[in-house]
């Protein structure tokens, strides 16, 4: 319920911005250029459903040469194999549904 409920005011909140679309030519800004420097980098960024991951090796130039995101479904799902030894498996389940995952941010 609710699930259903935040979709229906996400609805709401869509109608409204539509209503106040201003009228005229619409122009995005430019979007600046940023190069990064040359080196590796990993940061954690806390988000609704734990930490997110983000590893970014750079060779000096404006586009990384490696992005990867470990997302935070992905680092729950590795906690499984311990807490689930001796567990039933209609516990199991429920324990899985605790963890609220999003199956395509853990089917690598």
């Amino acid at each position: 319920k609710v699930r259903i409920a935040e979709m229906w005011e996400s609805m709401s909140i869509i109608e409204q911005l539509i209503d106040n679309i201003p009228e005229g030519e619409i122009k995005a800004p430019t979007k600046a250029v940023i190069k990064l420097p040359k080196g590796e980098f990993y940061q954690r960024v806390e988000t609704a459903r734990g930490e997110l991951g983000v590893y970014i090796n750079s060779t000096g130039t404006k586009n990384p040469y490696r992005v990867k995101f470990r997302s935070p479904g992905f680092s729950n799902l590795s906690v499984l194999n311990h807490i689930s030894k001796g567990v039933k498996i209609a516990d199991l389940v429920a324990t899985m549904a605790s963890f609220d995952f999003v199956i395509p941010d853990i089917d690598r």
